[in-house]
C-alpha cells in the first residue's frame, strides 16, 4: 500500500503518537489492516484520493475506497473496482457522481437516507462519506483503530 502511494522505502517507518505532518515537516501516512483491508490515513495529503492510486490499488480483481476531507476545496468520495474508479463522489450534493459507474452506490446512499436523484445539499459531507464507505467495505474505523504506534511513512518535503 505505501509504495503504491508513492513511497519510498527509506521513509516506512514506525509512526509514534509525537509524528504528525507540519508544513515544515514531513507528511504522515500511517497503514492497518483491519479485517480483509488495509486502511491508509494521511495527515493532510490527498496521494491515495488521486485516480491513478485508485485505478493501482484495485487493479487485477481489487477494491478501493478514498474518503478526502479538503479545508479549502471539495471533499469526495471514489470507489474503484478492478482497476477503474467507478464511482467518485462529492458527498456535499451526492447528485454530483462520475465514473465508469455513476450510479454503483445508490443503494448505499438510500440505506443512508440520501436520495441519489435529489439535487440537495448534505450538512454534514464527511460523516455521510465515511458512512458510505463504512457501508461499502464493511469496516467500521474506531478510536482504537487509530492508535500508535503503527506502521507507515514520514515523507520529507512531501507535496501535501
Amino acid at each position: 500500500m505505501l509504495h503504491l502511494l508513492g513511497v519510498a522505502d527509506e521513509h516506512i517507518r514506525l509512526i509514534e503518537d509525537e509524528d504528525w505532518t507540519y508544513q515544515e515537516g514531513p507528511q504522515i501516512i500511517t497503514v492497518r489492516r483491519l479485517g480483509d483491508w488495509t486502511v491508509a490515513i494521511e495527515d493532510h495529503g490527498w496521494r491515495g484520493a488521486r485516480r491513478k492510486v485508485m485505478e493501482a490499488l484495485s487493479r487485477d480483481g481489487g477494491e478501493a475506497v478514498a474518503v478526502l476531507r479538503h479545508d479549502y476545496a471539495q471533499d469526495h468520495l471514489a470507489h474503484a473496482v478492478d482497476g477503474h474508479v467507478t464511482t467518485d463522489i462529492n458527498p456535499a450534493y451526492p447528485i454530483d457522481r462520475q465514473g465508469t459507474d455513476p450510479d454503483g452506490l445508490n443503494r448505499h446512499l438510500r440505506d443512508l437516507g440520501i436520495d441519489p436523484a435529489a439535487d440537495d445539499s448534505i450538512d454534514n459531507p464527511i460523516p455521510m462519506a465515511l458512512a458510505l464507505a463504512t457501508r461499502i467495505t464493511g469496516v467500521l474505523i474506531t478510536p482504537d483503530d487509530l492508535r500508535r504506534p503503527v506502521l507507515g511513512a514520514a515523507i520529507p518535503g512531501a507535496l501535501h
